[in-house]
């Protein structure tokens, strides 16, 4: 069960604010291979999609299993 103060689900009419899942990878390799996107980011750019998967597992996965975090994925509605 999900804990209810770790990334709760939050909507606006536009945006939808929820937690990554692992399907997310192809989302954040793309986003996270861009040298210009990461530029001011605390990571390198992602080199691979493995890479992107574990990102993913250590850095969402590990958070949403601690008692209280906030990591969201802002999706548009229209497509999450």
């Amino acid at each position: 069960m999900e804990n209810p103060r770790n990334t709760p689900r939050l909507e606006t009419p536009r945006l939808i604010l929820r937690r990554f899942v692992p399907e997310d990878a192809p989302a954040l390799w793309e986003l996270l291979r861009d040298r210009e996107v990461n530029r001011f980011l605390p990571w390198f750019p992602l080199r691979n999609r493995e890479q992107a998967r574990r990102l993913f597992e250590e850095k969402y996965a590990a958070l949403y299993a601690m008692p209280w975090a906030c990591a969201y994925a802002i999706c548009l509605k229209q497509d999450n």
